[in-house]
């Protein structure tokens, strides 16, 4: 398992267990009587083929302990019902507390699909329900209602559009406290990028909204946010987070700072928190880190990578738009290990470039094939470079080409949002379990047809680690191995700020449950922990 530099791991504890049951998603309020309440999923599996429970915790405590409180639904998918989802909730300034949820994202998806988000209502602090009322609020993962600055209320969620037939953002919005729904505006959408999962925040206490999005084709690209100045109904265009967080939520701060709270893809597994100025780091794109335990030390000029079994030490890159794009990926680096052992790699998924280096050779091919397996002495410092244009992929050795090939044009799957795949990824690292992989510089550019163009550069000598954004500005909230089977599954998250200036988060996690079921979590965490 990977620990954080920054991680409150060990002040984790089990929050509920159901026993024998998958709980998930869960989300937390706080009354003005000091009660929380936390709506989540119980269910039996993940994507769950029996009966989903919308259930309400409270806890008078602030989050110590939970008792069962109220169930707001329950569907029994063997008698047609469908899928409930991903719940959230929200209290209002005229007490009323409302639950959203959606269904079956088959049947809710498309823009031209039904709406599938219901609403339930409670006048008695979360002890009885009002509802199923089918408001015509489209998409699917809905956040939380928010009243806006203006008295509106507003819900963010995601739809595919037909014209692009690509995900967007959107936000409907209420005039009427809710009865009707209407007034649609997207959020974001340019044609690429997978907008999705939007968590408003409103920000300096109604001066500003923020929106901030899952981008789901992972692989490397960040989170997104975009701001409105009239209340959402118009919005800028979106920019790269200097975080990759699935199911963001976000909040500001006291402080003015915001801290947003999800699902961690470029890096180490589990829950991670982001805290900082969003609009004054909007655009910024930082380097992912190792994704699990690893031994790498900066040491006589250089980034010593030590292959280890089950250590995994690979450091993500933003990938180029597709194989129209025009890339230069350059590193310095010496090699040692056994002959013909894969020990280092880099590679590029959009352009399809998979480079295998070994202390005396590199390969575009896992096959010895002689036009892509050449013979190099990396016993000393070599520069190495994977160039793609118009198709034509090089590989160089000290300025020199060694291997080229043809790169044809098409999609390419880029879609790994576990960070196990370099295939799908732009990457450097460790490849294999033996030997050491010493990196003196990386520098990468890329130039793409219609999303901006980007470059980077690294040196060791800066004394700092390629992901060091990531080591000193991301707290890790709870950790989770990627060998976990099944697959590890957390990071739909929830947090609020108790009066005492501690915060109480709640997420939910399947490590060191029995295969198939997964228990909510808790952290209390202390103003130093996010300083």
């Amino acid at each position: 398992m990977y620990i954080h530099p920054r991680s409150v791991a060990d002040k984790i504890f089990d929050a509920w267990r159901s026993p024998g049951r998958f709980t998930k998603n869960p989300d937390i309020i706080r009354l003005k009587s000091g009660r929380l309440l936390l709506v989540y999923s119980d269910t039996e599996a993940h994507w769950g083929e029996t009966t989903q429970i919308l259930t309400i915790l409270h806890s008078d405590d602030d989050g110590q302990t939970w008792d069962k409180l109220s169930e707001v639904a329950t569907a029994d998918r063997s008698k047609g019902d469908e899928r409930l989802v991903t719940p959230r909730i929200s209290l209002h300034s005229d007490d009323r507390i409302a639950v959203i949820c959606d269904h079956d994202d088959f049947s809710h998806f498309h823009q031209d699909q039904p709406p599938g988000n219901w609403l339930w209502w409670s006048t008695d602090g979360g002890k009885s329900w009002d509802g199923p009322h089918k408001p015509n609020i489209t998409g699917f993962e809905p956040d939380r209602i928010m009243e806006l600055p203006d008295g509106r209320l507003a819900v963010c969620s995601h739809v595919m559009l037909r014209e692009s037939q690509e995900f967007a953002e959107i936000m409907t919005t209420s005039t009427d406290g809710g009865k009707s729904w209407g007034n649609q505006v997207i959020v974001a959408h340019d044609g690429y990028h997978r907008f999705c999962e939007g968590a408003l925040v409103i920000l300096d206490g109604g001066q500003e909204l923020a929106c901030v999005m899952r981008e789901n084709h992972s692989g490397g690209i960040p989170s997104f946010v975009t701001f409105s100045q009239d209340n959402g109904q118009t919005w800028s265009a979106p920019q790269m987070c200097p975080f990759a967080l699935h199911r963001p939520y976000v909040k500001q701060l006291v402080d003015g700072r915001c801290m947003v709270t999800g699902r961690h893809v470029n890096g180490g597994l589990g829950c991670y928190a982001w805290i900082g100025d969003l609009k004054k780091e909007a655009g910024t794109y930082v380097i992912g880190g190792p994704r699990r335990k690893y031994s790498a030390t900066l040491k006589d000029g250089a980034l010593i990578i030590e292959n280890e079994p089950e250590h995994e030490c690979r450091y993500s890159l933003l990938p180029p738009q597709n194989r129209f794009s025009t890339v230069d990926f350059e590193v310095e680096l010496k090699v040692e290990g056994p002959p013909g052992e894969p020990i280092a790699f880099m590679s590029c998924g959009s352009v399809d470039a998979l480079l295998y280096i070994g202390a005396d050779f590199m390969t575009l091919s896992e096959v010895q094939r002689t036009d892509l397996h050449k013979k190099a002495d990396f016993s000393r410092p070599r520069k190495i470079a994977i160039r793609h244009k118009g198709g034509l992929l090089r590989v160089q050795l000290d300025g020199e080409d060694l291997i080229s090939r043809n790169v044809f044009r098409g999609e390419s799957n880029i879609s790994d949002f576990r960070g196990a795949r370099p295939d799908m990824r732009t990457m450097f690292g460790q490849w294999g379990n033996a030997g050491t992989s010493n990196w003196i510089a990386v520098s990468f550019s890329s130039k793409n047809r219609v999303l901006e163009d980007w470059s980077w550069r690294w040196s060791a000598a800066s004394g700092d680690y390629p992901d060091q954004y990531q080591r000193n500005r991301m707290v890790q909230i709870h950790a989770n191995h990627p060998d976990q089977k099944p697959y590890p599954d957390h990071g739909y998250s929830s947090w609020l700020t108790l009066p005492d200036g501690r915060i109480i988060l709640v997420d939910y996690t399947n490590c060191d449950d029995i295969a198939g079921k997964s228990h909510l979590v808790g952290v209390h965490l202390e103003p130093e922990d996010i300083a």
